[in-house]
């Protein structure tokens, strides 16, 4: 089976939260989905979808379309969105001189050898991040690469053997999102996950403009670029219950998936140990 994945990150040198998206599917239904997005974009009057433009109604309608897309066509076209979110405050970052590119190189990393795991072994797959300058491309293709081949050993009743690679790595490519519109996907969803997490206070106080109560202090009011994105938020989250994905958004504050296995995925890295540093600069 051969299959395309696509990358983009969010807040990766300005902000607590960051994270990395990635949005993949069987490379058989790339030219139905980017018609869909395409679709959608002309429709909502949107040259090109950007969380940051994400202010005024234009840019909401145009993201929940393609949010009802993915959750509706999630199963049809086998589709899974893995989100890696870190937090900059941690043991692991809390580091002098942190690099943060070479950081997001390893934080990709992390995401890719984890979401390509999670499709059928022996697959192909054809990688596509956004374009991003200082990032070694070449070092995490070679891992990825080399991680993928491995075949582990196992040992059963009817005797031992081992078991195909993980994946193959047919191609690895930079790629823009005004050329890739998937790439506008991972957009989406990186700000959605970093705004969960960190702006999860607002979204309390949005909430209670809708269900105020005798008890309720006088809330406060919000921006209209707050407004908006609460609006998503909430309508991610409903849409996602009513789906049954298993994506949790109260329990921690955050959106958050708990069976990584599930085609909705949010990951919330946790340190591994004292040994798990983010790397300096020197």
């Amino acid at each position: 089976m051969e299959y395309i994945i696509f990358t983009d990150e969010s807040y990766i040198t300005d902000s607590r939260f960051q994270s990395i998206s990635a949005f993949s599917f069987p490379i058989s239904h790339y030219d139905e989905i980017v018609d869909s997005i395409n679709s959608h974009l002309q429709s909502s009057d949107v040259k090109e979808f950007k969380w940051q433009k994400l202010k005024d109604a234009k840019y909401y309608f145009c993201a929940e379309k393609f949010i009802n897309m993915i959750l509706d066509k999630v199963a049809v076209y086998q589709l899974r969105v893995d989100t890696i979110v870190w937090d900059t405050h941690d043991s692991r970052h809390k580091v002098a001189n942190r690099n943060d590119m070479a950081n997001y190189e390893r934080m990709f990393f992390h995401l890719l050898k984890n979401a390509l795991k999670k499709r059928p072994r022996n697959s192909s797959w054809y990688i596509r991040p956004d374009e991003r300058n200082g990032i070694d491309w070449s070092t995490i293709h070679d891992c990825l690469k080399s991680v993928g081949k491995k075949q582990e050993f196992q040992s059963t009743i009817f005797g031992d053997f081992f078991l195909d690679p993980h994946y193959h790595i047919r191609s690895f490519q930079e790629s823009s999102s005004h050329q890739e519109v998937p790439i506008q996907i991972c957009d989406l969803f990186t700000g959605l996950s970093v705004f969960s997490r960190d702006s999860f206070d607002v979204y309390s106080n949005w909430i209670r403009t809708f269900s105020p109560s005798l008890f309720d202090e006088e809330t406060e009011k919000l921006s209209n670029r707050e407004s908006f994105r609460c609006k998503l938020l909430s309508h991610f989250n409903q849409r996602c219950k009513t789906k049954k994905l298993g994506v949790s958004l109260e329990t921690n504050r955050c959106l958050q998936t708990f069976k990584p296995e599930n085609p909705i995925n949010f990951w919330h890295y946790q340190p591994q140990g004292d040994y798990d540093k983010a790397p300096n600069g020197r």
